[in-house]
């Protein structure tokens, strides 16, 4: 049986001319390929005009700022990082081998307040608390606490940002000399949300919108753990 002979593909080859016309023809082309000049080796001759050498070392430097300053976001970002462990090890340290409810979150918001630039603290949950509980509120959802919270529950995680002035005074009634500006609302409860700890803050750049809610997530997490061994499962179920 007869075979097709298929020809082998070739590399096409360029004149030099028509290389060096196009590029005349065409100045924009270093701006648009940096990439092909950064591979050449030019010498440095200029007359007047800027060498392609200095086009070549003005790329390099752009690339090299680029690179630099994306190594310092990473360095920032891993010394911001580590710094938020630090924190939340503090926090769990207080939590971990607690025996006594009030005697924790006395400690607890002692640490949040010295070590982590916290004004205040709001810890409420739902249903029916032991009498000698006194540093948790009891949360009523048709209560004005229950209102400033309502987004926090209806979400299930941390919602950080500016505090209005009426959840600031429903939350912190106390307050109106140094009203919060900022806060950091985290639910409480291990399956369903049954609470909520509001870290707030004067500084309205303390809990900002756009910033990571994973620490105080697992803030979150840990406290919850940490009522549910001494007020029992129920509450936090």
């Amino acid at each position: 049986m007869n075979e097709v002979q298929t020809p082998a593909t070739q590399t096409p080859e360029f004149d030099e001319a028509e290389i060096a016309a196009y590029l005349v023809a065409h100045p924009e082309f270093a701006r648009r390929h940096p990439e092909a000049f950064e591979a050449q080796d030019i010498a440095h001759v200029t007359q007047g005009a800027a060498s392609l050498i200095e086009r070549q070392v003005a790329v390099l430097r752009q690339t090299n700022r680029e690179l630099a300053a994306r190594f310092e976001s990473l360095v920032a970002t891993a010394r911001a990082n580590e710094h938020r462990v630090v924190e939340l090890n503090r926090v769990a340290r207080v939590m971990v081998g607690a025996t006594d409810v009030d005697a924790m979150l006395e400690r607890l918001i002692d640490c949040l307040k010295t070590d982590l630039a916290v004004d205040r603290v709001y810890i409420g949950l739902t249903g029916a608390l032991p009498a000698e509980v006194a540093r948790i509120e009891t949360l009523v959802e048709d209560s004005d606490a229950g209102r400033a919270l309502v987004n926090t529950f209806r979400r299930g995680k941390p919602i950080c940002g500016e505090i209005t002035p009426t959840q600031a005074a429903a939350l912190f009634p106390a307050d109106e000399a140094s009203p919060m500006a900022s806060a950091a609302a985290i639910p409480l409860g291990r399956q369903r949300v049954v609470g909520a700890i509001v870290l707030a803050s004067a500084d309205p750049g303390r809990f900002t919108a756009d910033m990571g809610t994973l620490f105080v997530e697992l803030f979150g997490e840990l406290l919850s753990a940490t009522l549910t061994r001494l007020l029992g499962a129920e509450p936090m179920a």
